[in-house]
């Protein structure tokens, strides 16, 4: 006969007047429930906990405490989890309980890698992999083992990632069967899978998704099943990789678990990606509302970041401005956090002391209205009664406005901490150009004594890597020199680079520059592009376009075009480029580099010859930060 969880449910409860159950049987009730029926699994946590509680059993509570930080680490609520975690720590280590203080180690250690917090997730992961190694419970070690290399996945650090989790992998033979089972197999997916071998991330996530499919693992299937997806659609599967995002997108919203629905929609928006970008943006627009009713400003900023490229690929540049500007608001809002908590602990102290003056004022009045009443029938005493309140009122108020001196003072101090540190962010960006141009000098310096030594290519290799270096110098020597440190005037920084290219190639006068750069500001991540393709374009014309010193010139040209967009040409009048010079792109750094430099800047780029040689780039400026999604896309790989 087949029970359904209700039956259960039901069963269990009514026992409990005939038998209090154990504790670990409302844990076992609790997984069981947490992704299935979450108000059944936070009825059971609670229950659980008065019994504890009444029973004076702190290791009891202890445990109910995880249980319940579980719950509300699920529903992404977790500064909540974190405050029952610490308190579940504190219990288990005063009764030295090292099982349950792995335990919470581990449970500490997600939330700070969920809030982004790196380093301090690793120390609480270390702390419980040292607790398991000392103890010898082999299940823990699987646990700490697999939550360090969730740390480095977090990071995209493959390679340590990978070997953690292997060694986590040995174990699962000599430990029951449970979700850190599901979340190794997961993860070796991801990491195969992020890696390029297809094959393998295949083979582990199908391992993973019938044993996940059970009440108890839902959110955690529906993680494998995200991750499979991905497979499937890298290797051209796209409509099975839809389907099973959908399903899913439909079971995390059915069992209320926010995080897996963003992990869906994010799922989502990749696989249809470039091919169907109105569908990826739907799909991302909901993911950004998402995120911030529920308050997840981290993941909000990553789905913002995700979503305004595909807006400026579709011309929608309102839509582009208007996200870049949120992600930008919710970034500094980050940036200030620590500012706003001081004025607001000195608000706080503030009135603290105001309140306090207030309470002597009040006790001073009424002092003063006793001795009043008994001035009818005292009046002797009064006099020297009267004197003697006088001087204390005096040496009161003297107090109090000494008092109020320092707490003025140490205001105004901390006022001017707070101007000092916005003063400063201004200058700290001033020095890091600074020192950056001071580096890429002594880069070149190097190079420069390195030259002595070389002769024919070897030399023209190094002098062509002293351009490069030189351009980036240059670049960051310019920034820090005007007033605008995040964009610079090509009219006044182009000149300059031609003229040291000029010189440095020696070319008594064969060869002549002729320019027209327009005022355009770029951004410092379009110019130094620009500037090394520039540096590229020139060095191939002066090595390859005059031959036995022949005569020439080379135009350089930066305008704006009537639509609006940068026009950046370089041409020769040489002998052009050889007749199978397109067999040779493959083969030419300076070519490769020229074309990966240009889809960093999302620049159309035109290689021409007959006569002499022209590279010409057309591209939109734009005053963001070049955004990459290697550093801005975080998968959400979450533990069940």
């Amino acid at each position: 006969m087949k029970f359904n969880g209700s039956l259960i449910l039901l069963l269990f409860v009514t026992g409990a007047y005939a038998q209090q159950p154990a504790i670990a049987d409302y844990e076992k009730q609790i997984s069981y429930y947490r992704y299935y029926k979450q108000d059944s699994a936070v009825y059971l946590a609670n229950k659980a906990m008065n019994q504890a509680r009444a029973g004076g059993d702190s290791a009891g509570v202890a445990s109910i405490l995880v249980q319940q930080g579980m719950i509300d680490d699920n529903q992404g609520e977790f500064e909540q989890a974190r405050k029952k975690y610490q308190q579940a720590l504190d219990i288990f280590t005063a009764y030295q309980i090292p099982d349950g203080r792995a335990s919470a180690r581990i449970r500490l250690g997600v939330v700070e890698l969920r809030n982004g917090r790196y380093d301090k997730a690793g120390e609480y992961f270390y702390a419980a992999l040292e607790d398991a190694e000392k103890y010898g419970n082999a299940f823990r070690k699987m646990e700490a083992y697999y939550s360090i290399s969730w740390a480095y996945l977090d990071q995209h650090k493959y390679q340590p990632a990978l070997q953690y989790l292997k060694q986590a992998e040995r174990l699962i033979d000599s430990v029951p069967f449970s979700g850190t089972t599901l979340n190794i197999y997961n993860h070796m997916g991801v990491i195969y899978r992020e890696t390029g071998k297809l094959s393998q991330a295949r083979n582990y996530l199908e391992k993973a998704l019938p044993l996940s499919n059970k009440p108890e693992y839902q959110g955690l299937n529906i993680t494998i099943v995200n991750n499979l997806a991905t497979v499937y659609a890298r290797t051209g599967h796209t409509q099975q990789a839809v389907q099973l995002q959908l399903d899913a997108l439909e079971r995390s919203r059915r069992i209320g678990n926010y995080l897996r629905e963003l992990q869906c929609l994010s799922g989502l928006a990749k696989t249809y990606g470039k091919d169907e970008p109105k569908k990826a943006i739907l799909y991302l627009d909901q993911a950004v509302k998402l995120a911030r009713d529920k308050g997840n400003y981290r993941q909000e900023i990553r789905f913002l970041k995700n979503i305004t490229p595909i807006y400026l690929e579709q011309g929608d540049y309102r839509n582009a401005y208007a996200a870049k500007e949120r992600e930008h608001e919710l970034a500094d809002s980050f940036l200030y956090k620590s500012m706003s908590e001081n004025m607001n602990a000195l608000q706080a102290e503030y009135e603290l002391t105001k309140s306090r003056a207030r309470v002597n004022e009040l006790s001073l009045a009424n002092n003063k209205r006793k001795l009043e009443l008994e001035k009818s029938t005292l009046t002797r005493n009064v006099t020297i009664a009267g004197a003697a309140l006088m001087l204390a009122i005096m040496g009161l108020l003297y107090n109090q406005y000494q008092l109020k001196q320092k707490s003025n003072k140490a205001i105004s101090r901390k006022n001017e901490a707070l101007q000092k540190l916005l003063e400063e962010k201004e200058w700290l960006l001033r020095e890091v150009h600074h020192r950056v141009k001071n580096n890429l000098h002594t880069i070149m310096s190097l190079l420069e004594a390195q030259s002595a030594y070389l002769k024919d290519d070897a030399l023209m290799a190094l002098r062509i890597s002293q351009h490069r270096v030189y351009a980036m110098s240059l670049m960051h020597q310019k920034l820090y020199q005007v007033a605008n440190v995040t964009a610079i005037d090509m009219a006044v920084y182009l000149p300059e680079l031609l003229t040291y290219l000029r010189d440095s190639f020696d070319l008594k006068g064969h060869v002549r520059f002729d320019s027209q750069i327009d005022h355009i500001s770029l951004d410092i991540s379009q110019a130094i592009p620009i500037a090394l393709i520039l540096n590229e374009a020139i060095t191939n014309s002066i090595k390859y376009a005059f031959p036995d010193g022949a005569s020439g010139e080379i135009r350089i040209r930066m305008i704006r075009t009537e639509g609006g967009k940068i026009m950046l040409e370089v041409a020769d009048n040489g002998i052009g480029l050889p007749a199978h010079w397109e067999s040779l792109q493959q083969d030419s750094l300076g070519l490769r580099l020229i074309r990966g430099l240009s889809d960093d800047i999302n620049a159309r780029l035109q290689i021409s010859s007959g006569p002499g040689t022209s590279i010409r780039l057309e591209f939109d400026k734009t005053d963001f930060t070049k955004i990459t999604n290697t550093e801005s896309e975080k998968s959400i790989y979450t533990a069940g």
